[in-house]
């Protein structure tokens, strides 16, 4: 049972938020868990909603008191609400960087008490500007930490491999007997790389140089460094670009950009970007005659979420967030050891 997966996850992390009140969001899918997390751990949970394209306000209060009535050995206490109060922001000692709540501006900071703590939910080189007023947030001294995804306990990094082959499959090419390239300049390469390489006939790899050595040369080919494109002959043909680019929200692919679509059209025989994370120009590509896939990608988003391949990233992505909250409050950074998250 999925509140059985729960459950033990916020055992793993002995997270504990016995005391505390936290503010986060209700929302449909795979995170549908935050609240019940929150609260499994022991706190007093508000949980904001809204009608969205993913669904009605409705049916995720319906989802999410029927995932939190399956936990028997004592309520939760989670209050389900369409209508954001001054005195439930107030109340809160963790204020989650949740889809609904942000962005976490002063008309909703306003409200918080000084001691709140606000966790990213994500690490801190993802760091979105228009998620929050980080100059308001100075100004009031509220704590922010972001996540450390890669900490043994949340290890979500280790699924961004079985994303990319979920994109793969969705965009209606499959990786046996075919060859792919990766294009890449951040953290996410070297996880997409062990996973892919292992499944497909050949992956070369374009990187920043410095990351070279994270990645298994004896697995990959190695054709960095990015943004430059030197494609050898045997991967003139390979069945598709996965492309990923930190800043999300800058263009890296159209005309007068970092990556040029000329050069890749130049270097392979019928170009197909896997757009994974990283924003770039639908227009252009169209005009030059390159593929790519999704369609539509909402500017500084992933094309792929990790709740695409299940609940299990999420509910780990969701705890380790809410532990990196917990940590804030209590100043204790550390769990196991190893950094549970990275002050901002």
């Amino acid at each position: 049972m999925l509140i059985d997966k729960l459950v033990k996850r916020v055992k793993a992390l002995q997270l504990d938020l016995r005391g505390k009140t936290v503010l986060t969001e209700a929302a449909t899918g795979a995170y549908i868990v935050t609240p019940v997390l929150a609260a499994l751990a022991g706190a007093k949970v508000f949980a904001y909603s809204k009608t969205t394209r993913y669904g009605k306000v409705e049916d995720v209060f319906v989802a999410t008191k029927r995932l939190a009535d399956e936990f028997k050995e004592f309520p939760l206490n989670i209050q389900l609400t369409d209508q954001l109060h001054p005195e439930m922001i107030r109340q809160a000692d963790i204020i989650c960087n949740s889809g609904h709540l942000r962005p976490l501006n002063e008309a909703l900071l306003m409200h918080a008490k000084d001691e709140a703590v606000i966790p990213l939910m994500y690490e801190a080189w993802e760091w979105r500007e228009a998620d929050m007023d980080i100059q308001y947030i100075r100004k009031r001294g509220f704590k922010i930490g972001a996540t450390n995804e890669r900490h043994p306990e949340v290890d979500v990094f280790n699924y961004l491999g079985d994303m990319a082959l979920k994109q793969i499959f969705d965009a209606g090419i499959c990786p046996y007997k075919n060859k792919f390239i990766l294009l890449c300049n951040n953290d996410f390469g070297p996880f997409i790389a062990k996973v892919i390489a292992r499944v497909c006939d050949g992956l070369a790899v374009i990187d920043r140089d410095e990351n070279k050595i994270r990645y298994d040369l004896n697995q990959v080919d190695w054709i960095g460094g990015f943004p430059d494109i030197n494609i050898p002959e045997s991967y003139k043909d390979a069945e598709a670009v996965i492309f990923t680019a930190y800043p999300f929200d800058q263009n890296w692919m159209g005309e007068q950009t970092v990556i040029n679509i000329q050069q890749l059209k130049s270097r392979l025989s019928d170009p197909f970007i896997i757009r994974y994370a990283g924003d770039v120009d639908p227009a252009a590509l169209e005009k030059n005659g390159v593929r790519f896939f999704p369609q539509q990608v909402n500017s500084g988003h992933m094309g792929i979420l990790p709740s695409a391949i299940g609940y299990d990233p999420i509910i780990r992505l969701q705890a380790g967030g809410l532990k990196a909250g917990e940590a804030l409050l209590t100043g204790n950074y550390e769990y196991n050891n190893i950094k549970i998250l990275e002050l901002i």
